[in-house]
Order: structure tokens, then C-alpha cells, then sequence
């Protein structure tokens, strides 16, 4: 445990390496983690190509989705819940809010907290263990923690470490979905596949959803649907008209936009109603958009922004999972590809090509185990 294998990030020509980091002494309210399982983000992909540069900070060691198993702990010995973190105990975290500046203590919104570094997004002084695709993990003490079921699969927690709650924090910011909402999910992404999973549990009367390639939205056969559209063999006036017709011609009452390119924003809006609610989450470009913000007015349209989570987002993607996992077969989305530290630039490869919905780093094994093979 004197070193960690560890996927750091010092020059965006030469890629990520993988090196020995010296695991330090545990600070007060730190804790070590093993990490069982960490997943790829499209976010890791843009780190990796410089494409953050304002954001994240190098050198780093990659990743910010994961979960683990305390190792050791100096001064914390509960989670959010009051359960006892023991050696052994599974758990996700959040990111290290600071917790008094005015966006956290003041504005209530620690999402957009002032001072706090991201884990995976750097820097990372001296070799610090803040990344996830590494053998062990130091979680801050600013970090809220939450203990996680021994039933649920390592790699599906991973990757609600990221979409999922970001999903469950997007949700708190419009009203409800209500039994009789007609939805329009815009991205088939983990993002979007969680968000559409999402209302339909919340019983949203029919949920649309538009993305693709055609194979990765196979996932959501059996979840009821109420449309799916392969963006690859439809247009937009297609979509569109499809949408208004089985919306009475008013369009969806909530549109949630995970896509991320910029012609989606546009799209979104062109099938929302009057007086709907437009949650954006997935936009990520360095494009303007140009929006008829006249008609945006007239039509008194809610646009709605949400980035990143808290711990009780964390604490309702869990729930959600130990709910719904098995309902809407979620398992799919980790099944795939799996790797090791030594081929992080494969996964990344196969995230950024789009090939792997949810590429999945097992750290602490050489052979990455497949489906079942996880005690």
C-alpha cells in the first residue's frame, strides 16, 4: 500500500502515463480508498485533449467517477447516513466543496462552488491521489460520503457517480414531472439513458426520446417509450412533427437536453410548449448560439441550467439504482468494454469514438473481470 498505481496527466501532446505515486499519510478527516471500479466520461475524453484548459489544471491524475472500499480513515468514522464506515465499506463521495464561500454558504448552490478543485480535473501537487484511475483514491475532508450496498455492481455505481446524480440534481430545479407530462429526452448518452429512466419512473405519462446510433438505444426496448428517434434515420421536421402530434400539436411539457451539441439547444426548444420547462444539462461546446429569445418570451418558455451534484444527489441515484437497476436493465450501459490502468488510452478511444457507451477501469486487476465475474 506504500505506492498506487496511477493514470496522471502532465502534457496533452504525450496522453496520459501511468506512474507509482507514494501514498501519503492519511491528513485528519481523510480517507483512503481502494477503488473497485471507475468509469470513463465524455468530460475525462475533453480533459485529455486539452480542451478544458480554463478548467482543469495540470499535471492531474484522470478520472472523477468511481467508487471504492476504505482502506483507512484518520477522524471519520460515519457517512451522511450516520452508518458506520468500516474497513471494507463501500462508498462514493462528492466533490470537495469548500463549503464557505458565497456560492456555497450564501446562494445554497455549492455545485458552483468558488474555491473547490474537482477530483480529475487537477492540479495534483506532489502526487496527489485525487483522481479515480488510480489503485487508491484520497477522499478530502470536505468531501461528503455515502455508503453504498455490497449488491450493487461496482461499475453501474461508477458511472451514477456522474450521470445519474447529476440527473437526480437536474430534476430538483423544475417542478415535478407530473403523471400527465408528455417528456422529450435529447441525448442517448449515460446522461440521457438515466434521465429518460428517470421519468419514466416518476410516471411522466409518455417519454420521448431522441439520439443514437439506432444500437445504443436498444437498451431502452422494454422501458415504454413513448417515441424513439435514431437522430441517423430522421430529421428534425420529422422529430418534430411526430412529437406535436402526439401532444395534441402543444409540445412536451419538459424537454431535458443531455446531448451536448449546439444544433440540440434548438431543437429542444422547437418541441417544447408554452409555459414548458426546458432543463439543460448536457451542452458542452464552444459555439454561440443564436436563440430567438423574442419567441422565448412570447411563449414563456423556462430554460432551466444544472451542473455537476451534492451528496443527497448521490444518496437518490443509489436509491434509484437499488429500485430500477433490474427494472430498466442498467447494467448495459458498463457491460462492454472493460480495461485495466495500462490501457486507459483504449478506454478513452472508445468513449471518444462512441463505440463504448460506458467504458469501465478496474484498477487492482490485470485481467478486468467481465459481467459476473465480481463477487
Amino acid at each position: 500500500m506504500n505506492l498506487s498505481r496511477t493514470v496522471v496527466l502532465t502534457d496533452y501532446a504525450a496522453g496520459p502515463s501511468v506512474v507509482d505515486l507514494r501514498v501519503p499519510d492519511l491528513q485528519p478527516g481523510e480517507i483512503l480508498v481502494e477503488v473497485s471500479a471507475a468509469t470513463v466520461c465524455g468530460t475525462d475524453v475533453h480533459i485529455a485533449a486539452g480542451n478544458f484548459p480554463q478548467l482543469a489544471t495540470l499535471p492531474l491524475v484522470m478520472g472523477h467517477e468511481g467508487t471504492g472500499r476504505v482502506v483507512a480513515t484518520n477522524g471519520r468514522s460515519v457517512d451522511v447516513n450516520g452508518r458506520d464506515l468500516t474497513l471494507g465499506s463501500s462508498i462514493v463521495w462528492a466533490h470537495p466543496w469548500c463549503g464557505h464561500c458565497f456560492s456555497c454558504a450564501i446562494a445554497e448552490e455549492p455545485t458552483i462552488c468558488e474555491n473547490t478543485a474537482g477530483y480529475g480535473w487537477g492540479p495534483s501537487p506532489e502526487g496527489r491521489l485525487n483522481g479515480t484511475f488510480s489503485e487508491f483514491f484520497i477522499v478530502s475532508p470536505e468531501s461528503k460520503v455515502l455508503r453504498v450496498s455490497d449488491r450493487l455492481d461496482p461499475a453501474l455505481v461508477s458511472s451514477a457517480t456522474c450521470a445519474l446524480r447529476t440527473v437526480m440534481h437536474a430534476m430538483t430545479r423544475i417542478p415535478r414531472i407530473r403523471f400527465s407530462d408528455q417528456v422529450v429526452v435529447l441525448g442517448s448518452g449515460p446522461v440521457g439513458l438515466y434521465a429518460a429512466a428517470v421519468a419514466v419512473a416518476s410516471g411522466a405519462a409518455g417519454v420521448h426520446m431522441i439520439g443514437g446510433p439506432k444500437e445504443r438505444l436498444t437498451i431502452t426496448d422494454e422501458w415504454g417509450l413513448a417515441t424513439c428517434f435514431d437522430i441517423f434515420s430522421s430529421t428534425h421536421d420529422e422529430r418534430r412533427a411526430e412529437i406535436l402530434d402526439r401532444t395534441v400539436g402543444r409540445g412536451a411539457d419538459v424537454v431535458i437536453e443531455c446531448a451536448g451539441p449546439a444544433v440540440a439547444f434548438n431543437e429542444g426548444l422547437d418541441v417544447l410548449r408554452r409555459g414548458g420547462s426546458y432543463l439543460v444539462l448536457g451542452q458542452a461546446h464552444r459555439e454561440t448560439v443564436s436563440v430567438n429569445t423574442t419567441g422565448l418570451k412570447v411563449r414563456q418558455q423556462n430554460v432551466v441550467t444544472s451542473l455537476s451534484a451534492e451528496i443527497v444527489h448521490f444518496h437518490e441515484a443509489m436509491s434509484f439504482l437499488e429500485r430500477y437497476a433490474d427494472r430498466f436493465q442498467l447494467a448495459q450501459m458498463v457491460e462492454s468494454h472493460h480495461f485495466n490502468l495500462d490501457h486507459v488510452s483504449d478506454a478513452l478511444a472508445v468513449m471518444r469514438s462512441g463505440e463504448a457507451m460506458k467504458p469501465v477501469i478496474y484498477p487492482t486487476y490485470n485481467n478486468p473481470p467481465r459481467k459476473g465475474d465480481l463477487s
